[in-house]
């Protein structure tokens, strides 16, 4: 982890530790954390930086003992049993403190352009890009007014209907690293389509993220592809 990413994350493991605090009281932190209630109020009003080890230390419990549960009972289901990740993806708050709990993972990958699809997966790609200081390849269902050329892929459903998604030319370059993200993986087929974008231009993929992953698609995807896949949860 480069200085100023050791930092940033230092500096998060404190607003998580702020958060747990205002669900239990310091001696209860004190216990889970193994640290005295004098350090954890010096930590939590800023006057001192919890050290690397102890700041991954706090963000596992803190994803362990809230964010877990907060964004489960956050996820919908419909009548045939889709997932909605609406109320999760769609707000910044919950949503900066899940790429902050897998941030150690994902500064692991090299990377030089965040690739998403529309639309749901566009939050999660900014939350990223913003952590990586890096920018963000949309690929879209159609082409977008305004642009000229594009790079397409015939994006094949299980049913075996199919669709074409569009990238404008020169958002990925030949040799760029590539983290591919979404929402979500439900089948894997988004995640195949935007792997087929990037091997047309010959780019290479760091690897996936994704907030949810259902655990079958999750598996076939890894073995299929054979590319590092990680989510905040698995269901």
């Amino acid at each position: 982890m480069k200085r100023l990413e050791e930092l940033w994350y230092r500096m998060n493991s404190i607003e998580a530790l702020r958060l747990l605090k205002k669900q239990m009281s310091y001696d209860q932190l004190s216990s889970l954390i193994n640290l005295p209630p004098t350090v954890l109020s010096r930590y939590i009003n800023g006057h001192v930086l919890p050290s690397l080890e102890k700041s991954k230390t706090i963000l596992a419990i803190f994803k362990r003992e809230y964010l877990l549960e907060e964004v489960k009972r956050r996820l919908e289901r419909d009548e045939v049993g889709a997932i909605d990740t609406s109320r999760i993806i769609y707000d910044p708050l919950i949503l900066k403190q899940i790429i902050m709990t897998e941030s150690e993972k994902i500064m692991g990958f090299k990377v030089d352009k965040v690739m998403t699809m529309e639309s749901d997966g566009i939050p999660v790609a900014y939350q990223l890009a913003s952590m990586l200081g890096t920018e963000i390849a949309v690929a879209r269902k159609s082409k977008k007014l305004g642009i000229k050329e594009f790079v397409e892929v015939k994006q094949i459903f299980e049913s075996g209907a199919y669709r074409y998604i569009y990238l404008p030319k020169g958002r990925v370059r030949k040799g760029d690293y590539i983290l591919l993200v979404d929402d979500i993986i439900r089948t894997g087929g988004t995640m195949k389509a935007l792997v087929s974008i990037c091997n047309e231009l010959k780019a290479n993929i760091s690897g996936i993220f994704s907030v949810i992953a259902l655990k079958q698609a999750k598996e076939k995807l890894i073995e299929e592809l054979n590319i590092p896949i990680e989510s905040f949860i698995t269901i």
